[in-house]
């Protein structure tokens, strides 16, 4: 898996848009798009800023399969966000839900 089928994939699985990604790593949509169709690449500190925000390690958007695994990472980044508070996995889940609720209600 590419850097670019990575950062898809990454957005995907944060239910971000383009824009929203292009807003953590401090650039433009359009250069979102361009990672993402292979046309240019992310330079390290966009990628740390991403790796930062979302509690994951730069190998997995730079290296060859680096957002296999991540599925089931994801709700430890949430916790990520809330230090010295502890989760079930099922409230985990319900934030993820509550979460993707929220985006779909934006216009």
């Amino acid at each position: 898996m590419s850097i670019a089928e990575n950062m898809k994939k990454l957005r995907e699985k944060f239910d971000l848009t383009q824009q929203e990604l292009a807003d953590i790593a401090g650039v433009t949509n359009k250069a979102v798009s361009a990672w993402e169709s292979g046309i240019s690449e992310p330079r390290m500190g966009a990628i740390e800023k991403i790796s930062q925000r979302f509690g994951i390690k730069k190998s997995n958007i730079i290296e060859e399969g680096g957002m296999d695994n991540l599925a089931q990472d994801i709700p430890l980044t949430i916790a990520a966000h809330f230090e010295g508070d502890e989760f079930t996995e099922e409230e985990l889940n319900e934030i993820m839900e509550y979460a993707k609720y929220i985006k779909s209600r934006r216009k």
